[in-house]
């Protein structure tokens, strides 16, 4: 740990300047949203375990996880962008644990049975061939739970993954980032935070509290580029005093990410770009918290503070009342998406950039009005809890 730390305070007081040639990307995050809170699952008591876990999976189906991605991919052919960083990139998958159960029954109750979905599988079906997937990262993931329902036995699986996909036009030159090579531990195509994953004790046993982060190279208009993704822990995952040590997690996990991005090896000129949900509000402060590897400021001010540069700070009226970092709030809104007016508080969602863009030309929030939501027009579900980012970033 502290050679750890070293290499932290190391990458915290770098110094970054200079430019190269000139160049532009657009870029874009996108939180797809689970679709429940796990929350009352993970703090249940065994006697209610059984009903916590049908209860979320209702919930699941209730917010129209297929129809929801389809809006979101609709946001993202729209957009454009050369590269898209998802989270929450869920699948949810089920057993039937008795041979003889019938189709309406079990993993195909009414109840629950549209909550049985690959999120990423679908986005890139209702994308095409317009977008490839480049890079995953598996993060959470619970396997074989079983659970009972109208008299019927199942087992759930789930898994929450983050993906960087890369526009069909530059997919053939960008490859995966082997970040793994870092020594971080090995996720798919990228890395989980911490030398061992951070657990929770639960009716169901110790849960491992997981998330990650991956990276690809690109080349757009003759120029470098290497994208991270990731997705921080959120502040406190459960309340109460069980829950302070997320706030330390999350601290440690963003310092692990810009240790990563701007150590590791890369071709010259390559501008690097950081982009996601980091959990963390610009309005956090400063203020630092004693981690294992030193005191450590919120996510936000650590990225920050390390040279990265907040597109948003950069759009067009930044500054003024109209556009300044106070607005763009991308998290969060009603649990059950059915709020009918936009309830977005905090700024969560992020695009970063190691060399300070000569000019942000468009930065916006998308999936935030009412003719972004599922049927019925302008009365369904909004397609996530979080806006996507996106912004176009001249060099």
């Amino acid at each position: 740990m502290q050679k750890f730390s070293g290499l932290i305070l190391s990458v915290l007081a770098l110094a970054l300047s200079g430019r190269v040639s000139a160049g532009e990307i657009q870029v874009m995050t996108q939180n797809q949203y689970l679709g429940t809170d796990l929350t009352p699952v993970i703090t249940s008591p065994p006697e209610q375990i059984n009903d916590r876990v049908i209860e979320a999976l209702e919930n699941v189906a209730a917010s129209l996880p297929a129809e929801r991605l389809g809006k979101l991919a609709t946001i993202v052919l729209k957009r454009s962008p050369h590269a898209l960083v998802l989270n929450e990139a869920f699948v949810y998958s089920c057993t039937n644990l008795a041979p003889d159960t019938p189709s309406d029954q079990g993993c195909g109750n009414e109840r629950i049975k549209g909550a049985f979905i690959d999120f990423l599988a679908t986005t890139q079906s209702r994308l095409g061939d317009a977008y490839t997937i480049k890079a995953r990262v598996q993060n959470f993931a619970l396997a074989g739970l079983p659970f009972f329902i109208d008299g019927y036995w199942a087992a759930l699986s789930v898994a929450d993954r983050d993906a960087i996909l890369v526009r069909s036009d530059v997919a053939a030159g960008a490859h995966v980032v082997p970040v793994a090579a870092s020594g971080c531990r090995a996720s798919l195509d990228g890395c989980n935070y911490l030398p061992e994953p951070f657990t929770i004790p639960t009716a169901l046993g110790d849960i491992a509290i997981e998330r990650g982060f991956a990276a690809v190279d690109l080349i757009v208009e003759g120029a470098p580029y290497r994208v991270f993704g990731t997705h921080l822990e959120v502040r406190q995952l459960v309340p109460g005093p069980a829950g302070e040590p997320t706030r330390v997690l999350q601290r440690v996990q963003a310092a692990q990410l810009v240790q990563t991005a701007l150590g590791f090896p890369s071709a010259p000129g390559t501008r690097v770009l950081l982009l996601g949900d980091i959990n963390s509000d610009p309005r956090d402060g400063v203020q630092t918290l004693p981690t294992p590897i030193g005191p450590l400021p919120p996510p936000y001010a650590l990225i920050a503070g390390s040279g990265f540069t907040d597109a948003w700070t950069l759009r067009p009226g930044a500054g003024k009342a109209k556009g300044s970092p106070v607005v763009g709030y991308s998290c969060c809104q009603a649990e059950d998406l059915s709020n009918r007016h936009s309830e977005h508080y905090e700024r969560i969602d992020i695009i970063f950039s190691q060399t300070p863009p000569t000019k942000v030309r468009d930065a916006r929030l998308l999936g935030v009005k009412t003719a972004d939501k599922t049927w019925p027009p302008g009365l369904g579900l909004w397609p996530s809890d979080h806006a996507s980012v996106a912004a176009d970033l001249e060099f």
